[in-house]
């Protein structure tokens, strides 16, 4: 009676959680932070949106500001493979080191036949694990938009081709990969992406650089925040804490700014301790310390550059030692872990 009880509950607390609307999250305001033509098939294949119009209230897109969540909006997932046996998977390449990849990605990568769509950022090592034909998308500043229908168009030629189609992106493809609207999309040509997690950059980087995210009574808490939110805004700040630990994705590129605001908006002392961690687990890792007031500089004089990590606590100082630096040793200094 007990256990058929609690399934009753769990049935009843599925609607309730799904039709929570977009304004009323669980998080406080405050925490929102950035958030080919051939076929080999006879007859072509059509791919269409996958959509049930009984509940459909009208076309969608991933680049709408808005999404709708509710369950009215929920649609049927379509098959996992087209008729010609096309299929997406969606996969996580981790922060850089091809011994940092799960077995089943290194697994798919070392498949000759597949097309494997890559972001810029995914590291040279782990484009040597790759077998089958790659296809570079060119995500520069300003142009991010485009190459993301660049990719989409490289997807819907693969899946014309009856192959498998691996959309390789760096660190784990849902922690502000854009995996969750590259899902929808899929939906949208007639197929389900099977999606294969990977480490991502905002723990596996601080660890590969000596930096633990927690800390018993240093920080006992960890958020993660982008540096740019939707259509190249600035995410809401997080509010200062002593024992907070905020690790930044793909934030280096406005790192100045982002200091500034922190400072300025956010109550973050001038000494807060900061790392950069930049190609964490490459050969050529590089990890830059120093304090809010400095970093910015610092990344400037060593020309820190995308893939980077950044780390803002006092947890940044907590395991490293003098005998870990390599270049001037005023507490604001490169190391690399690399040289050790």
């Amino acid at each position: 009676m007990s256990k058929h009880r609690d399934k009753q509950r769990r049935i009843r607390i599925l609607p309730l959680l799904l039709a929570i609307s977009p304004t009323e999250s669980f998080i406080p305001q405050h925490h929102h932070a950035s958030h080919i033509i051939s076929t080999t098939s006879r007859s072509p294949i059509h791919l269409s949106a996958y959509r049930d119009d009984a509940t459909s209230s009208g076309p969608s897109s991933p680049y709408n500001d808005s999404i709708d969540i509710s369950a009215s909006s929920l649609a049927k997932k379509p098959p996992s493979s087209m008729p010609n046996g096309g299929r997406i998977t969606l996969l996580g390449a981790g922060p850089g080191d091809p011994d940092l990849l799960t077995v089943k990605a290194h697994r798919m990568l070392s498949e000759e036949n597949n097309l494997v769509i890559v972001d810029r950022l995914v590291s040279d090592e782990i484009l040597g694990v790759i077998k089958g034909e790659i296809k570079i998308a060119k995500k520069y500043p300003g142009c991010a938009e485009q190459a993301q229908k660049e990719i989409y168009e490289w997807c819907k030629q693969g899946l014309r081709e009856g192959r498998h189609v691996i959309r390789l992106k760096i660190g784990d493809p849902f922690v502000f990969g854009r995996g969750g609207e590259e899902v929808l999309e899929f939906r949208k040509f007639g197929v389900e992406p099977a999606v294969i997690p990977g480490v991502s950059a905002a723990f596996s980087a601080p660890l590969l650089a000596s930096i633990p995210v927690t800390h018993r009574g240093i920080s006992n808490q960890v958020v993660m925040c982008t540096g740019y939110g939707r259509n190249n805004t600035s995410p809401d700040l997080i509010q200062y804490h002593k024992e907070q630990t905020v690790v930044f994705l793909m934030a280096v590129g406005r790192l100045r700014e982002l200091c500034d605001r922190l400072v300025t908006l956010a109550n973050y002392p001038i000494q807060t301790p900061v790392g950069i961690v930049e190609r964490a687990g490459c050969p050529d890792q590089r990890t830059v310390v120093g304090t809010m007031e400095t970093i910015a500089d610092l990344a400037e004089k060593y020309d820190v550059k995308p893939p980077s990590t950044i780390v803002v606590g006092d947890v940044v100082n907590v395991l490293l030692t003098d005998g870990d630096f390599v270049g001037e040793l005023a507490g604001v200094t490169m190391l690399s872990e690399m040289e050790k």
